[in-house]
């Protein structure tokens, strides 16, 4: 559940968040929505400036009634002079490290108490040890990737999973509240907190790519896949995620909510946590393989329930 007052608890505050794809416009919008000032950065401008207008679009009433906004500014050293608490939303290892080398450079310079930083990014451990080293003792680190897409960003259901420095955790809780619904320290290392994530990612993977078989070769027995769905919804096996991504792959839509690219980028990181944990993951790399071919496809940019087409063959443009 919702923390009582998180709608209301970062209101005024201002917030940087860096990175806006899918789930960093949500997840900074839905900061707006509530009151923060978000100061927000990307990499391509033109990213963070649509994420703005569509703020100022479509969530008017509540930046009227919260008095919310998203500035848009040139650079990370900009988020790290106008705020004391960031968050960032990147798509792998490579972008967190070169964001966490600039925030860091950035906040070296600032006197005063040390910043807060939160990685939302869903990286392995190493990664998130490189990212506490490179911020050094100025800023506070907490390692916290999310549960849950877009969607459930704009509607403040996101889960946190948090691993590193406690302060930072309650830091960042008043905005991590009104993005999610639950958060969790689950340790007070950043690599705690991205294998917990890789956990959930490995059980989402499969579901979705076992789901995707059913789905294929009930059509191949010459079956209806729609009535096969209704009998899945109502069985023990069913759930919302089988029922949402069954749903997509029986209408072929497959507009982004996360993509085929991120869902097998998390099982090739799970996968290398088993080998270094010399952990046998036959299920996983079997998962992995359709994801990959589903990429193969030309669907790395679909969503990730066109893991179904790694049995069908079929591409984009003809789905």
């Amino acid at each position: 559940m919702r923390r009582r007052g998180a709608s209301t608890a970062a209101r005024g505050a201002a917030v940087g968040f860096i990175g806006m794809g899918i789930m960093g416009a949500a997840m900074s919008r839905a900061l707006a929505r509530a009151g923060a000032r978000v100061v927000a950065w990307n990499r391509s401008r033109d990213k963070a400036e649509a994420t703005r207008a569509a703020f100022e679009r479509d969530d008017a009433e509540a930046m009227r009634a919260n008095g919310g906004a998203i500035d848009v500014v040139d650079a990370v050293a900009d988020v790290a002079a106008r705020c004391e608490v960031t968050f960032a939303m990147l798509a792998d290892p490579r972008a967190a490290l070169e964001v966490a080398r600039a925030y860091a450079a950035a906040s070296g310079t600032r006197d005063g108490d040390a910043r807060t930083y939160v990685d939302c990014s869903t990286v392995d451990g190493a990664c998130g040890e490189a990212t506490r080293e490179i911020l050094g003792e100025n800023v506070r680190f907490l390692a916290a990737p999310v549960s849950g897409g877009w969607r459930d960003a704009a509607k403040g259901e996101l889960l946190f999973l948090g691993g590193g420095d406690a302060r930072a955790y309650e830091d960042g809780a008043r905005f991590m509240d009104v993005m999610g619904a639950k958060r969790w320290l689950v340790g007070d290392s950043p690599t705690h907190a991205a294998r917990a994530k890789l956990m959930l990612q490995i059980m989402m993977g499969n579901v979705v790519g076992a789901l995707g078989e059913m789905h294929a070769l009930s059509e191949r027995a010459g079956l209806d896949s729609n009535a096969i769905l209704e009998m899945l919804s109502h069985s023990a096996m069913g759930s919302p995620l089988t029922t949402a991504k069954g749903k997509l792959m029986a209408d072929r839509n497959f507009a982004p909510n996360f993509q085929v690219y991120l869902q097998q980028k998390d099982l090739r990181l799970a996968l290398n946590l088993a080998d270094e944990l010399d952990f046998a993951a036959p299920i996983t790399a079997a998962t992995n393989a359709q994801y990959l071919k589903a990429k193969s496809l030309g669907h790395a940019n679909s969503d990730f329930a066109a893991v179904a087409a790694a049995y069908t063959g079929e591409k984009p443009d003809s789905s």
